[in-house]
């Protein structure tokens, strides 16, 4: 048997021993998924609060508050919790079954996506108890108004009890709750619901759901910063997608103790959660893979699932301001599949069993990969551990080799946890996780009950003797002495230690035949178990069938209540449509009297329209036929002045022997004055063309106005139909 394996038996072993009178620890514990302007959370009563981290822990007993102007989100598996500004918020409850939340004042948000969840999920305030019956989302305001709760059910049906009555509410509405009165409204959304919207958004397009449970805490966070693929060593494999070189799982972030686990690790990365909290890390292809496991089932948190290392028998160099001195250090390394957890805290078999589903008890690491070594002392007060700002040694091959298994101390003070029953403000045995030192109040490291050492000398080492300077300087002689006596010492511990590994495997060995009598007990007392339960499933069988029988009569009473309503709806539906074609059949009518009067009006301008035309048909006859008479008596003029001037050139003829010259000068004159009448007449013939023209234009124009007056009278009237058209189809659609 070798040393590593002797030591992590030893390690199963006290481990075992050490939880039997612990009670279990919960497998479901959320985190604060985001928070956006001033958020606080206390971890314990009485504490004081600090400001909320991405990935802290939220369990049982934490308050969180959040300022004017504050947000945030806590998520809890696939349920989503989000609080508004000026908002607290108390979790009363939460393990494996059960969440209560108690809400002081402000806005909560709820978003409830796995039905299982419902059964265990209770929300209070000041004047009431909120359970949800279905999945879905509400919303909750207390104290906006003094002495009042708002629920607001957006989707599913929730169950209110305050204001002395009880009452399910629907999606789409709103309940009003008051010390004595309950009233309901619509409900209304807005800038806060719609940011849960789109917070919730962001789980409709997740893959993660492929590979891992919902129930895992943090499992939203994968998508946007890894990818996933399928390894036939490991199973389903995420990578994160940028890290930067040298990266190392459990080495950017911090260390708080957070009872009853104690040391957890709080990752700075946004997805970090998951990771950090559930399945293992491997070194696949250079990189740092998380590997969730195969069948996964129900998720089980652990504070963090790494290897410790180190303690006060662990020295390494430290620089410290320049100057290099040796001191006890700490170091923790993320836990392959193959490697065995072992918690410092009490676990259900189940839930243990749930961690080490995929270890191998052959399993040898031959190097631990992956190691963060920072000072013990680090770990002996109460705050926080930021291990980037940690001082950190300079590790060799040689400071690597056998190094010693160990935990981080508990904190030193008044630590609430449930783990110190006795009060004295240590844990009431020891454990891995705990402090594992020599007693300080100076009595002996062993003890000499039975001949046997005690719990307490369990890996007990003596520090090396280190001579500082201020030290008075001894003799040769005397550091070899006292390096003997330690020599001898140490012996002497290492064959008590030897001796207790030998009576721990004799007592496994008597434990595992008393486990497997009490299996064979346990399988008889199941048998009997089972004939008493066939027994009283026979009995209730029978009572089944009358409650059955007793709830098909209550069904056949519902279903006549419900035809009664529906025949009661039926007819008030009737009357309703028999109100609608009353109306219509008025609105019917109204319309055709419209459409009457609008013919008659048509009818009316067309007559008009037609006298106008008979006006303008005489008028332009009588022009015509003034035209004509002018036209003729034009003709007459000019065929007497033909006539004349036939006779006056017949009489120049007969006169023109005796009187030639005077004939010439007659015929002259003549045609001046036939040329000056011909003038005059053509002059006169213009003038009453243009007249003519004039007037025709005249008449035009008053016939262009006479038109568009008549096309504006149209389009009025146009108008006026189409209004009191959309008036009867607006009244008909509010009818319908």
């Amino acid at each position: 048997m070798t040393i590593p394996f002797r030591k992590t038996v030893m390690l199963l072993a006290f481990s075992a021993l050490s939880t039997l009178a612990l009670a279990d620890t919960p497998a479901r514990v959320g985190r604060i998924a985001l928070t956006q302007g001033p958020v606080n959370i206390s971890s314990e009563v009485g504490e004081e609060a600090t400001a909320a981290l991405v990935n802290w822990p939220v369990t049982t007993s934490n308050q969180i508050v959040t300022q004017r102007n504050g947000r945030t989100e806590i998520r809890i598996g696939s349920t989503s919790v989000r609080l508004d500004g000026d908002s607290s918020l108390d979790v009363i409850e939460l393990d494996d079954d059960k969440l209560r939340l108690h809400l002081h004042y402000g806005s909560l948000s709820l978003r409830v996506r796995n039905a299982e969840v419902l059964r265990g999920l209770e929300l209070s305030t000041p004047q009431g108890l909120v359970r949800m019956r279905d999945v879905g989302r509400l919303r909750i305001d207390a104290e906006r108004v003094r002495d009042t709760t708002n629920i607001s059910v957006f989707e599913g049906t929730a169950q209110v009890d305050g204001g002395g009555s009880s009452l399910s509410v629907r999606a789409g509405k709103r309940v009003d709750v008051h010390e004595d009165d309950v009233r309901t409204a619509l409900a209304v959304r807005d800038s806060f619901d719609d940011w849960s919207l789109q917070r919730d958004a962001r789980d409709e397009r997740t893959t993660s759901d492929r590979y891992v449970t919902t129930e895992m805490t943090g499992y939203e966070e994968l998508d946007q910063h890894g990818v996933w693929r399928d390894d036939s060593d490991y199973g389903p494999l995420w990578t994160p997608r940028t890290v930067a070189a040298g990266w190392v799982p459990y080495r950017d972030g911090r260390w708080t103790y957070l009872a009853p686990w104690g040391w957890t690790w709080v990752d700075n990365a946004p997805w970090g959660y998951a990771p950090s909290h559930y399945g293992r890390w491997v070194m696949v292809r250079q990189r740092w893979s998380w590997a969730p496991g195969r069948n996964i089932g129900r998720p089980v948190w652990a504070p963090a699932l790494v290897g410790w290392v180190g303690g006060n028998n662990w020295n390494l160099a430290f620089n410290d301001n320049g100057a290099r001195r040796n001191a006890p250090a700490q170091g923790w390394y993320p836990l392959n599949p193959g490697e065995s957890y072992v918690p410092g805290y009490h676990l259900p078999p189940e839930h243990l069993r749930h961690h080490n589903r995929h270890a191998r008890p052959d399993y040898r690491p031959g190097r631990h990969d992956g190691l963060t070594v920072v000072g013990l002392n680090q770990f002996v007060g109460r705050g926080q551990i930021v291990v980037p700002r940690a001082p950190r040694p300079v590790l060799t091959p040689l400071a690597t080799q056998n190094i010693p298994f160990g935990a981080p101390p508990r904190p030193q003070g008044n630590w609430p946890n449930r783990f110190d029953r006795d009060g004295d403000g240590r844990p009431d045995r020891n454990a891995i996780g705990r402090v594992i030192t020599t007693p300080s109040n100076g009595a002996q490291p062993f003890s000499r009950r039975e001949g046997r050492p005690g719990d307490n000398e369990r890996f007990v080492r003596t520090p090396p003797q280190v001579l500082t300077t201020n030290e008075p300087q001894r003799s040769l002689a005397e550091k070899d002495r006292r390096q003997r006596e330690a020599e001898i010492e140490r012996r002497e511990r290492d064959q008590a230690n030897e001796r207790r590994l030998r009576e721990l495997e004799t007592d496994n060995r008597r434990a595992a035949d008393g486990q497997q009598r009490q299996r064979e007990a346990d399988l008889a007392e199941r048998r009997r178990e089972a004939e008493a339960d066939r027994q009283r499933g026979v009995e209730g069988e029978r009572l089944r069938t009358i409650e059955s029988a007793r709830q098909q009569r209550e069904a056949e009473a519902q279903l006549q209540g419900q035809r009664d309503a529906s025949n009661r709806q039926q007819a008030e539906r009737q009357q309703r449509e028999a109100n609608n074609r009353q109306l219509a059949d008025r609105l019917q009518r109204d319309a055709d009297q419209e459409r009457l009067r609008q013919l008659e009006r048509q009818q009316q301008a067309d007559r008009q329209q037609q006298a106008e035309r008979q006006q303008r048909d005489g008028e332009n006859a009588r022009r015509q036929q003034a035209e004509r008479q002018q036209h003729d008596a034009e003709n007459a003029r000019r065929q007497q002045a033909e006539r004349q001037s036939r006779d006056a050139e017949n009489e120049r003829r007969q006169q023109a022997e005796r009187q030639q010259r005077d004939a010439q000068q007659r015929d002259a004159q003549q045609r001046e004055a036939a040329q000056a009448q011909a003038r005059q007449a053509q002059q006169a013939q213009q003038a009453q063309q243009a007249q003519q023209a004039q007037a025709q234009q005249s008449q035009a124009q008053q016939s262009q106005q006479q038109q568009q007056k008549q096309a504006e009278e149209a389009d009025k009237r146009e108008r006026a139909r189409e209004q009191r058209q959309d008036r009867r189809d607006n009244v008909q659609q509010q009818i319908r």
